[in-house]
């Protein structure tokens, strides 16, 4: 039987902010342009892949508390944004896309009877690519690592990661994530690593090419006094 997932559980990260709570719906639409190769004698045409494309969309509700939605995506018009979409409950393993986008629509509306509702879209400069939760967001205080992701097998052509920090504390906190890799769930080796972070509302994407081993996991190392770390990681294999 097949395993179906409920919409209400889909999360959506933004450059270091969880819009999850200002959202309704998301939309991540992937295409790939063709080139007809038709020739003489064909009985039908025929084709072959071009360049991949994609898109995000979202609509949700108006807010203009710190850190809201309004604050969050206006500011962002015509700028590159790192979007990270959970299309099922966040956990790892959980599937969902990522991508680098310009963010190339923003709109607020408001009607009588209505909650004032915002609207955006975003022009991926990525493609869309698959992810899998190696992190979900979680509050994390002390070095250590997680549960990994089997994918079945080894893949040959390089990977991507997302990292979202929605909240930090602590005295001088700062804490590196890491992308790890195994053939075996047994050893492991350092497949990617991330800028060291020290503060709140911190994003990035890294790339690296060659082999992916089987299986994936995030690891963390976390320093300072009482520090505590609040963010998601997942990675894609290219």
């Amino acid at each position: 039987m097949p395993t179906f997932t409920h919409g209400k559980d889909a999360k959506v990260f933004a450059n270091g902010y969880d819009l999850s709570e200002f959202l309704s719906s998301v939309t991540v639409s992937g295409e790939s342009d063709t080139a007809e190769t038709s020739t003489l004698g064909s009985s039908a045409k025929t084709y072959i892949a071009g360049m991949r494309d994609a898109t995000v969309s979202a609509e949700g509700f108006f807010s203009v508390d710190v850190g809201g939605s309004d604050e969050r995506l206006a500011a962002q018009l015509g700028t590159s944004v790192v979007f990270t979409v959970v299309v099922s409950a966040d956990a790892v393993g959980a599937n969902g896309y990522g991508m680098t986008a310009i963010e190339t629509n923003y709109e607020a509306g408001a009607e009588i009877g209505g909650a004032v509702a915002i609207s955006m879209e975003g022009q991926s400069t990525v493609g869309q690519e698959a992810i899998r939760v190696l992190n979900p967001l979680s509050a994390k205080t002390a070095t250590g690592s997680n549960a990994s992701v089997d994918n079945g097998a080894s893949t040959a052509n390089g990977f991507s990661a997302y990292l979202h920090v929605t909240a930090a504390s602590g005295t001088t906190p700062s804490m590196t994530a890491k992308v790890q890799h195994s053939a075996d769930n047994s050893t492991w080796a350092d497949l990617g690593t991330f800028t060291a972070v020290t503060a709140a509302n911190a994003y990035q994407r890294i790339t690296g090419t060659g082999t992916v081993n089987r299986y994936l996991r995030a690891q963390y190392t976390i320093t300072g006094t009482t520090p505590s770390f609040t963010f998601h990681l997942s990675a894609a294999r290219l």
